[in-house]
């Protein structure tokens, strides 16, 4: 997946953990949402992007603010 797509699948992935009406269907989504966040990350790393910012995108780990 290029990078448009992996923000695609993201987005879908955020729409429909919102619209989960079970907490299985929730943490199903969730997983995913962390996934391709990763995903989302090492890609941009890949293409030279600047990723020691904060989160890109939603389901990425936040770092404690003293660690950085």
């Amino acid at each position: 997946m290029d990078l448009n797509q992996l923000l695609h699948a993201h987005q879908i992935a955020l729409v429909g953990e919102s619209r989960a009406t079970t907490r299985a269907g929730r943490d199903a989504f969730g997983d995913a949402i962390t996934l391709l966040a990763a995903r989302i990350r090492h890609t941009r790393t890949i293409a030279g992007a600047d990723v020691t910012a904060a989160r890109f995108v939603v389901g990425e780990p936040v770092e404690h603010y003293r660690d950085r």
